[in-house]
């Protein structure tokens, strides 16, 4: 009869937001409790109500007969909004407490606030927490200067260092630390958590469907978009959203255009694919004014907004460039995918995306908000295939090794499971 430590663990993955919103934080939680079933394992997604056209538990499957996981969904109702990972922690807390003889480990995906209630309710049931942060500043309370502005705190005084630090120690309480970048990695060791709680996981790329296509099987993708010709696409997939660099990318592109860049291209005039959701009523929505701009520009020829995409894979099949001109990025996952997918990427030099892209190596990188070096970049790899051809020969070959799904999920899944074999005499 096997006992508790010989099964595999029951997993609790922690989510302020799940599908049907659609993000990077929303697609990572779903791709590890997609590969724990898979491994064997037992994965429940907890996370907020959102409306009450959603129940609220569903089983969730990949393939008519799969075995699924379960998502809880618990909380107020209401739309995705900063103050949601605030208003989920008491109601995460308590359904933690009392499912907590149904699962052996919790691991949060984002754990900025709602995090808390995994700390919480651990206190009561002794279940170790592991904590993936998105972005980075969460431990070090680096990214919560313009809150405790709103608060009339200065972050730089001696309230504000007491606040940070206190933010600190709370999040310090968790039992590992999942680092999507090596920026977090080195902000985890910095706020003094030692080596054996730090783990170096990214948010992987399933590198069996992001892969590569040639021939006919790239044309069917191309003529998919459109296109059938030979003209460069140039893809972005990402939020419609300031941070996201959109608003920077149209602009460049506006200067290829009006330079003739665009016009002289091989092949005919290039397309930018303009893939991601509008974000209404948030201050950082760009959709509407993007759209404006295109149309304002006389640019309708040569850019296409496409919409949120459930799968990136076909957009990226079928580009020749991917553009990532974010301000800042904790990873970009985007990047990686593109790259699996055998393109090279022109990305903004920030974040997580110095860990794996490689400048004149498999893409090109430039100063985050510098529309004119952004222009120069984009428009040195529309104008010359022999360039494009060598960065893309690179690109998939640089991330499988560090990247790859099922390396990395792999590596996970044995965290979660020794965490979850070593708490067994704490449990209530």
């Amino acid at each position: 009869m096997p006992t508790a430590s010989d099964r595999p663990p029951r997993v609790v993955v922690l989510t302020t937001y799940f599908k049907p919103i659609i993000g990077g934080v929303e697609s990572t939680a779903e791709r590890l409790a997609r590969f724990l079933v898979r491994s064997g394992a037992e994965a429940r997604v907890l996370t907020k109500r959102i409306s009450r056209d959603l129940p609220d538990r569903e089983i969730v499957t990949g393939t008519p007969g799969a075995t699924g996981f379960s998502v809880e969904r618990v909380g107020p109702y209401g739309d995705r909004s900063p103050a949601g990972k605030w208003r989920l922690i008491p109601a995460a807390t308590r359904w933690l407490i009392s499912q907590r003889r149904a699962h052996d480990v919790v691991c949060c995906v984002d754990y900025r606030g709602v995090g808390c209630a995994a700390l919480l309710a651990r206190r009561m049931t002794g279940r170790p927490v592991v904590f993936q942060a998105q972005t980075t500043g969460v431990l070090s309370a680096g990214n919560a200067d313009a809150t405790l502005r709103r608060v009339g705190i200065d972050a730089g005084t001696r309230s504000g260092v007491l606040v940070k630090s206190a933010v600190t120690r709370l999040y310090s309480g968790a039992d590992a630390f999942a680092c999507i970048s090596r920026d977090i990695e080195r902000e985890t060791r910095d706020a003094g958590i030692e080596a054996g709680r730090v783990h170096f996981l990214p948010n992987p790329v399933d590198t069996a469907h992001f892969r590569p296509l040639d021939g006919a099987d790239r044309r069917v993708r191309r003529a998919g978009q459109g296109v059938t010709d030979d003209r460069v696409i140039v893809a972005f997939a990402g939020r419609l959203s300031r941070e996201k660099g959109l608003s920077e990318l149209l602009d460049a592109w506006h200067r290829l255009a009006s330079s003739g860049v665009l016009a002289r291209a091989a092949g005919g005039p290039p397309l930018l694919l303009v893939a991601g959701p509008d974000m209404p009523g948030h201050a950082w929505n760009l959709g509407e004014s993007a759209r404006a701009f295109v149309t304002d520009r006389g640019l309708g020829d040569s850019v296409r907004f496409c919409g949120p995409l459930t799968d990136v894979a076909p957009l990226y099949q079928a580009a020749d460039i991917a553009i990532v001109p974010s301000h800042f990025e904790a990873l970009g996952l985007s990047a990686l995918e593109a790259l699996a997918c055998g393109i090279p990427v022109v990305a903004s030099a920030v974040g997580g995306l110095l860990d794996f892209i490689v400048d004149d190596g498999n893409g090109l990188l430039f100063p985050p908000r510098d529309v004119a070096v952004l222009a120069d970049r984009l428009g040195a790899l529309i104008s010359d295939p022999e360039h494009r051809a060598r960065l893309a020969a690179s690109a998939r070959a640089s991330i499988v090794e560090s990247y790859d799904e099922r390396r990395v999920l792999t590596r996970f899944t044995a965290l979660l499971t020794r965490l979850a074999a070593s708490s067994l005499g704490t449990r209530v």
